[in-house]
């Protein structure tokens, strides 16, 4: 049979370094069927088209955009300095500060359309293959632009591609995506190229002929996502090793659970299980069963030697009793430092207790928003703040460390709620880190659909960016929302006394950033001076005490 090339190509934003598992198991799947396989990772690349803002400029010009962005990246080499998604989220205090080369002994490259040009040269691939979320979805394209005169057959899947195929299918340089779970169809269109079968007919792909008409295929059957392990053996190794909670590990993702069970209106997970219910398929959600993820997880150990993992299962906790009591007493055989993200209504001393006996190292859980109507209402996410901040202590006197991630920007929301949030975060007792992102009204959330019912979007808008607000309010400016994410870890953390200079701070002007620049330096220099673990022993010490706030319930306050 005919030696088939696969180009895996994987845009990503910069430097954000997690290997992403889907592309383990397609690596997996496409080599169990005899293709040889590998990968292009724009993960290392940082400056020219290694954000989706750069990308952008280049979507349509194809050959003439590359030969003059070459020139142009020629032109400043000199003169480049590092910039990167994980960067500006470490310059906004969401987790400690540490350096890619001498922390991790990563070294970002330059040159993106350069090199990927010349891998496809040098690969000469049959196939490419395309995993995007919208974030990514623009660097794609201008990367398709590049080789358009090659006429190389591109499957582009993922959670954007699903939740908006005919968007997707509008540009030119995209003729056919898949639609759902995307293992199945890869193994399919891989097979037809090889053979070479058109693929107009594949069950879950949507292709676009040569008049323009598109052919859509309904869904197959959901995949058995328990049937094979994945296989990281194309990534570099420095694409595993990443910072966690003051410490260093080489972490690998793994899968427990796929779906989720709740339906948050700003999360486009519980999109996948509408689309499968409408197209008359099982529950999206299912759970892989422990003696299966056993097999899993110590082949994984073997092939790679991961001193952590970290499970990629959107509510890790939401499953039976029974079934979390017979993965504690499975994982006993491994003890590996793992992390997970989870809801805090899941737990129970009982359960966490487990999971620190067999080495649960961090985990993370969702805020979001400290008003109960507006939770309830409008985010579809439905516990009262008294019980958060119960279930919150019982979190803290597990002596797991944690930490809370929060939104700000929903659409409706004012000033006034944002500081239900921060208030909400102060009585929150003994988390490591806080996290705070913009809300992004990407494609299949219930929200996306209230911003254009607002006029706050076009139907058409495609977003790609993850630090920014993408929505400009009547009650609460792009501005506004903008300056209060970069201050708002500040309101959490710092004494009531220091608002109105924190207020200050908010404003980009010369004063304005010289107050930002101390709290930051001071923020920094408090809230990390500790790993997690001495945080969580300093806790414990101070019971009944905000141990990893300044606030005015905390004694270790250094005056401004």
């Amino acid at each position: 049979m005919k030696k088939n090339k696969v180009l895996l190509v994987y845009p990503n934003l910069s430097m954000l370094l997690a290997p992403p598992l889907s592309y383990a198991i397609f690596t997996a799947l496409l080599k169990r069927e005899g293709h040889e396989v590998d990968i292009f990772d724009v993960t290392p690349y940082v400056g020219e088209g290694a954000s989706a803002e750069a990308a952008d400029t280049s979507v349509g010009d194809g050959m003439k955009t590359y030969r003059k962005r070459k020139e142009a990246l020629e032109e400043r080499a000199d003169n480049f300095q590092i910039n990167s998604t994980e960067m500006l989220m470490g310059e906004m205090m969401q987790f400690r500060p540490f350096s890619y080369e001498k922390d991790l002994g990563i070294h970002p490259k330059t040159g993106l359309f350069e090199d990927f040009v010349q891998r496809v040269d040098d690969f000469g691939p049959d196939l490419l293959l395309f995993s995007l979320t919208e974030d990514t979805f623009k660097q794609a394209i201008a990367l398709l632009a590049l080789i358009s005169e090659k006429n190389i057959p591109a499957l582009c899947g993922g959670v954007f591609v699903t939740a908006a195929p005919d968007l997707a299918l509008s540009f030119p340089e995209i003729r056919m995506i898949g639609v759902g779970e995307g293992e199945r169809l890869v193994v399919e269109v891989a097979d037809r190229i090889r053979r070479g079968v058109s693929c107009h007919d594949v069950p879950g792909v949507w292709f676009k002929h040569e008049d323009g008409v598109v052919t859509k295929n309904d869904r197959p059957s959901l995949w058995d996502f328990t049937t094979v392990t994945p296989d990281y053996s194309l990534f570099e190794d420095m694409r595993f090793y990443r910072q966690m909670g003051g410490k260093f590990f080489k972490s690998v993702p793994l899968e427990a659970y796929r779906g989720c069970p709740y339906t948050c209106a700003y999360c486009n997970s519980p999109m996948q299980n509408t689309l499968a219910k409408s197209a008359g398929l099982e529950s999206f959600t299912r759970r892989k069963p422990i003696d299966r993820l056993r097999d899993h997880i110590a082949a994984v150990v073997e092939q790679v030697e991961p001193t952590f993992f970290m499970f990629t299962d959107d509510s890790f906790m939401a499953r039976p009793q029974q079934e979390l009591k017979d993965f504690c007493e499975m994982y006993e055989e491994f003890r590996i430092p793992f992390w997970f993200n989870t809801r805090p209504e899941n737990v129970t001393p009982t359960n966490l207790a487990m999971l620190k006996e067999v080495n649960c190292y961090r985990i993370a859980f969702g805020v979001e928003c400290g008003n109960e109507e507006f939770r309830d209402k409008v985010l579809l996410r439905k516990i009262s703040n008294a019980k958060l901040v119960k279930k919150f202590k019982i979190i803290a006197d597990s002596g797991i460390p944690f930490s809370i991630n929060n939104i700000i920007g929903f659409p409706t929301e004012t000033r006034e709620l944002i500081f239900e949030t921060i208030e909400l975060n102060r009585q929150i007792p003994a988390y490591d880190a806080m996290t705070v992102n913009t809300f992004v009204p990407y494609h299949g959330t219930v929200l996306r659909d209230k911003c254009m019912e607002l006029g706050l979007i076009d139907r058409d808008t495609i977003l790609n960016d993850m630090v920014h607000s993408s929505l400009e309010m009547p009650q609460l400016s792009a501005l506004e929302i903008n300056a209060l994410l970069r201050t708002f870890p500040l309101y959490v953390f710092f004494d009531k006394s220091l608002w109105p200079d924190i207020k200050r701070a908010e404003t980009d002007d010369e004063e304005g950033r010289a107050l930002y620049k101390a709290f930051y330096e001071r923020y920094q220099n408090e809230a990390f001076s500790l790993d997690q673990d001495e945080k969580m022993k300093k806790y414990q010490k101070v019971q009944g005490a905000l141990a990893c706030t300044s606030n005015d319930q905390e004694k270790f306050v250094i005056p401004l």
